[in-house]
């Protein structure tokens, strides 16, 4: 009964929303854009052993995100689905760029992967907790490149730097993504697709370091925003 109303959820949802042009994240790691006052965006991303992702976002001011996500636990199959603790995730743009500066944000994320019920509070893989990102088109008209650093846990502060560029591939249909990250020594890249002009998908390949092993996952996601 509980997946069957999570199902149609998902459904309603798919069918009233619209895209925005706004990326306010790549894969794993945050850009410099925020949604644009009176916005919202929600995004839906299935990856290792059936788990969802789920994320909305609303531009609650000018220059001021705040959201929320979740993880969902073998959303995907016959398995009883467990559902996390919501995450908090609040965005800022603190400067809005210009012809040789970048546009800043800081935020907090606290939605980590791979939630660990026996461990309540735990995610096998952290968040990006308190971060500050730069962003701005680089080099080539279309290509716009995000750096910035984040720290994990306040409890064991320990700073980590990400980076992350997206890239037209044919006209505004097929785009790459590539993200490095050091926490969890990650190394992302993938394709966006616009669907249409409202809705888009994301083809990932995700990797990281696990104990000291590469592990590799395949994520789809999907995302659609619109304007109150």
């Amino acid at each position: 009964m509980f997946r069957r109303i999570l199902n149609s959820a998902l459904l309603i949802f798919f069918s009233v929303s619209l895209l925005s042009a706004s990326e306010t994240y790549l894969i794993d790691t945050p850009t410099a854009s925020v949604l644009d006052y009176g916005s919202y965006s929600a995004g839906f991303r299935v990856f290792s052993n059936g788990n969802l992702l789920s994320k909305i976002d609303f531009g609650v001011f000018k220059l001021l995100n705040i959201g929320v996500s979740w993880e969902l636990d073998k959303f995907v199959g016959n398995d009883r689905i467990k559902v996390a603790i919501p995450a908090l995730r609040i965005k800022f743009r603190i400067y809005d760029g210009d012809m040789t500066l970048p546009e800043v944000a800081v935020g907090y994320d606290g939605q980590g992967y791979f939630f660990d019920f026996n461990r309540e509070g735990n995610y096998l893989q952290m968040g990006k907790g308190l971060y500050i990102v730069a962003g701005r088109e680089f080099l080539i008209e279309g290509l716009t490149l995000n750096a910035g650093i984040n720290m994990g846990s306040f409890s064991k502060p320990r700073i980590h730097v990400f980076l992350n560029l997206i890239t037209s591939l044919y006209k505004d249909i097929i785009y790459f993504m590539m993200e490095c990250d050091s926490m969890d020594l990650k190394l992302n890249f993938g394709f966006k697709f616009a669907l249409t002009e409202h809705i888009s998908a994301r083809c990932v390949l995700r990797n990281h370091c696990d104990n000291h092993k590469i592990c590799s996952e395949r994520v789809f996601k999907i995302s659609y925003s619109g304007k109150f």
